[in-house]
């Protein structure tokens, strides 16, 4: 495996070096400064997967959203670029910073400020780990209703800063229904208290809106109100053994249809993908023998025994309509949540087996599995995969059929290069024709706002430049990275 590539931008630096005048005014703010002379280590410098890699000798961890305020309004005073950082757990590159910005890691900004158990409403900290979150609310009757495969390590700041999609949009949705009110230091220091906690309110524009899903480009989410969902009573899942894409689709269908309200998640995975997992993670496969597709479908529930009625019921139609070759059902506590850590990991040992190039599209479904034929045969074609000694050694596909989203893999032997062009940007194009989105849930980041004109307009890239002059004149925050590069 290569070595890390380093992130490319157009844009020019706006930064300048910071000095040991500017070391000493982070720390009299009170937050705690890690800082060398050479770049500080991966823990800092280094993406999940291994991709991307920075230069930072500077990290500043704030305690408190006066402390982020003070801090942001002395860099842009001083022109020094700033790169937000929660868990660094994104794939996008978005949280690394390359040019000698400083990071701001909000990890020492970690509490919860409110829980009302009535309405069911959380305030927290940006800094706060979502599994910490969730196990918290657990106590009181409910759940975070975002939960992602990175949720020991991803932060709420960065779920909303990312607009975090995950297992369970199926059945929660988006960042931009569940959270009601935000805090975010403004690039020049200026706190916009937007803390909202009610569900309505039809008072003027809805700012909190402009930070989901802006990576860090327009400020510093230091604080969310989030909406949280009831902790459910019962449970299951099912496990799906099929063999054709076409399959999935009537299944899903079929289970919209019969299971109805209590359907939390509908996930699927090629058979090349939990070979993958077998062999890189060391799990045993949910299902005996091997399948061309698989699919998990979990219902959350408030009676057990009316859930797994309809779930017999829905196993049972699936079964008449020649629709699957092999089922299993889990009910208990344990067997769920290793059934969920086996799809959840699929990333990890994705990036265990190679140098992976993860690409994430919202598509019609209908044009899903088209994808993965059309990308097989482009590098085949281009003679780069399925013969001897190839540059790419498997593609894949995996994803969350109930919101269409899908998760295209191409597994290369190293990262960039003739791969990289192969792939780019044939790939977007394709994409973008077929009537999908670039970026469906991992963001923009640092390398896919240049292929943004395949799925927005003219018009819209231009309105979102135009925030981001309007918020951040200086470009100080997040500075050559998203809108940046459209």
């Amino acid at each position: 495996m290569s070595s890390p590539q380093s992130i490319s931008t157009s844009e020019p630096s706006t930064t300048r070096p910071v000095s040991s005048e500017d070391i000493e005014f982070f720390a009299s703010t009170g937050a705690r400064v890690v800082h060398d002379e050479s770049p500080l280590g991966s823990e800092y410098n280094t993406d999940h997967f291994g991709k991307y890699f920075g230069s930072t000798t500077v990290a500043v961890f704030p305690r408190s959203t006066e402390q982020v305020s003070k801090i942001l309004e002395h860099c842009n005073r001083n022109a020094i670029s700033v790169v937000t950082q929660g868990g660094n757990s994104g794939t996008a590159g978005g949280a690394i910073a390359q040019r000698g910005e400083i990071i701001v890691n909000l990890r020492d900004m970690n509490k919860v400020r409110e829980l009302d158990v009535i309405s069911g409403v959380l305030v927290a900290d940006g800094g706060c780990i979502l599994e910490d979150l969730d196990n918290h609310v657990r106590n009181h009757g409910y759940i975070v209703p975002v939960d992602l495969g990175a949720k020991k390590k991803c932060m709420i700041g960065g779920n909303v800063s990312t607009n975090a999609g995950g297992l369970r949009y199926l059945r929660y949705g988006s960042m931009h229904g569940t959270v009601l009110g935000v805090e975010a230091v403004l690039p020049d220091g200026r706190i916009l208290d937007g803390l909202f906690t009610l569900k309505k309110d039809a008072s003027g524009y809805d700012v909190k809106q402009l930070f989901i899903g802006a990576e860090g480009t327009l400020g510093i989410v230091t604080g969310v109100a989030i909406a949280l969902a009831p902790k459910p009573q019962s449970a299951q899942i099912a496990v799906l053994g099929l063999a054709d894409f076409n399959r999935i689709q009537k299944a899903f269908v079929l289970a919209r249809q019969t299971l109805g309200e209590i359907v939390s998640a509908f996930e699927f995975w090629e058979r090349r993908c939990n070979e993958i997992v077998v062999e890189y993670e060391g799990y045993e496969s949910p299902l005996s023998g091997a399948h061309e597709f698989y699919v998990l479908i979990e219902t959350r529930g408030s009676f057990a025994r009316h859930d797994a009625e309809k779930m017999d019921m829905f196993l049972d139609c699936l079964c008449k309509q020649e629709l699957v070759d092999a089922t299993r059902v889990f009910r208990d506590t344990q067997e769920m949540e290793q059934t969920w850590l086996f799809r959840s990991q699929m990333a990890e040992a994705h990036g265990k087996s190679g140098c992976m190039h993860v690409y994430d599209f919202s598509l019609p479904s209908k044009h899903q599995y088209e994808l993965l034929v059309a990308v097989k045969r482009h590098l085949q074609d281009a003679g780069l995969y399925n013969v001897d000694d190839a540059p790419v050694k498997d593609v894949t596909i995996f994803g969350h059929i109930g919101d269409d989203n899908i998760h295209l893999q191409v597994i290369a032997r190293e990262f960039g290069g003739v791969v990289e062009r192969a792939m780019e940007p044939w790939v977007y194009e394709w994409v973008g024709s077929h009537a999908g989105s670039v970026a469906a849930e991992h963001g923009l980041g640092a390398h896919k706002g240049k292929f943004l004109k395949y799925s927005k307009s003219p018009v819209v890239i231009d309105t979102m430049k135009s925030l981001k002059q309007l918020l951040d004149p200086k470009n100080i925050m997040n500075p050559g990275k998203h809108i940046a590069l459209a």
